[in-house]
């Protein structure tokens, strides 16, 4: 639909004037769903090249309730989790590639300081496993593997070796599945373990998630 729309404006406006906007390789502008804990929610239209930290902080009008911006995941949930020293990133095809994430399907959820990557890893491989068509082994088993060791650490029952095989999932799925579903799966667990890596460790070195343990104690006043 968004590049149906964009064929009459070109039309109309000739194809000099898309390629003026937008960066050298990705040109005319882009739809993201700008989502999570951020201000000012909703569709967003904005030119390939603009920053994260511009969409995030002045279209999107920062973090709200004086909480501290933690990462931004860039399209859909098999896109890649980006931390604050990847801010000032251009957004467009290039460069959210070399920062392990996707455009993808427009998808953007900003999270804060209360945030669990771990977590969060979990929460978009469950859709990932869910959504597999199981046509090939490597998707349909690799991604439901993979949501099992996550699920192992999140409960505090995962060892070093967990977190090795994790790894060795997220290249083995990535490299060998047939369709882009199970080649982008694991992007959400291989950049949360790069900029993420100590929160992994403090679940499985039995010292625990700090942002879980809040959680659950605030889950159990609530309940009180």
């Amino acid at each position: 639909m968004e590049t149906f729309a964009n064929v009459a404006p070109i039309v109309r406006n000739g194809p000099e004037w898309f390629a003026s906007i937008g960066t050298e390789k990705s040109k005319g502008t882009k739809v993201f769903a700008l989502a999570g804990r951020v201000a000012n929610t909703g569709l967003i239209e904005v030119p390939m090249g603009i920053t994260l930290r511009e969409i995030i902080h002045e279209i999107g009008g920062g973090v709200p309730e004086g909480k501290r911006y933690k990462a931004v995941q860039t399209g859909g949930p098999s896109g890649g989790c980006i931390p604050q020293q990847h801010l000032d990133s251009p957004v467009d095809y290039e460069s959210l590639a070399r920062i392990g994430s996707i455009m993808g399907s427009g998808g953007m959820i900003v999270m804060d300081e209360t945030s669990c990557m771990v977590d969060v890893a979990k929460y978009f491989m469950e859709f990932c496993a869910s959504e597999s068509c199981g046509k090939c082994v490597p998707c349909r088993a690799g991604t439901r593997q993979m949501l099992a060791i996550l699920e192992k650490i999140t409960a505090g029952e995962a060892t070093a070796a967990d977190l090795a095989l994790l790894e060795e999932l997220c290249d083995l799925v990535k490299n060998t599945s047939l369709c882009g579903l199970g080649q982008s799966a694991p992007n959400p667990v291989v950049t949360t373990l790069k900029y993420f890596r100590d929160e992994y460790d403090r679940h499985i070195s039995g010292e625990g998630c700090p942002i879980c343990k809040e959680r659950a104690a605030s889950s159990a006043e609530v309940s009180q």
